[in-house]
């Protein structure tokens, strides 16, 4: 599943209670794991979001089962925005975007998306932008390829290496 697919989903509690919906994830990308799932809950006006572990997911359909009843959930920890408990630069949308390179420094594309299994709290695959807007590319990594991520993405292959490997 594409986390920008997983991010919006509907989220409910163990007693079939509407909890909120998933708003954020944060990421250990370095150890290809969604650390924990940031659930958005209230109104616009009074937003508040709590974070959910492996653990606490129950099945995930159209929709995210939580194995905690209301009362649990009322007893997690609430904050108003979500860098106030996260990591800096962890979040999913700090991550899109980013600048990916070879190895020998040359610019392959942007982060766009991951193809995550939420369940498993398992990042699969980077999947990364490349070309001009109107004749976008893609190319699939995983963390194999990825040499170290900071302000940057580098990865372990050279242009050519990239080259083989873009598809349509």
């Amino acid at each position: 599943m594409k986390a920008s697919k997983f991010i919006g989903m509907t989220v409910l509690d163990n007693d079939a209670k509407e909890a909120g919906k998933i708003a954020e994830l944060e990421i250990k990308l370095k150890h290809c794991l969604v650390d924990k799932i940031w659930v958005a809950t209230g109104s616009a006006l009074n937003k508040k979001y709590f974070s959910v572990k492996e653990e606490d997911l129950d099945k995930i359909g159209d929709y995210v089962q939580l194995k905690l009843n209301g009362k649990e959930i009322d007893q997690k920890t609430k904050v108003n925005k979500l860098g106030e408990l996260a990591e800096t630069g962890s979040l999913f949308k700090d991550i899109v975007g980013k600048t990916v390179l070879t190895y020998d420094a040359m610019d392959v594309g942007k982060v766009g998306d991951m193809l995550i299994d939420p369940k498993g709290c398992l990042i699969h695959n980077v999947l990364i932008s490349t070309g001009p807007a109107f004749r976008k590319k893609h190319l699939v990594v995983s963390d194999e390829d990825v040499h170290s991520f900071g302000d940057y993405v580098i990865l372990k292959m050279s242009k050519e290496d990239v080259n083989k490997r873009i598809t349509d």
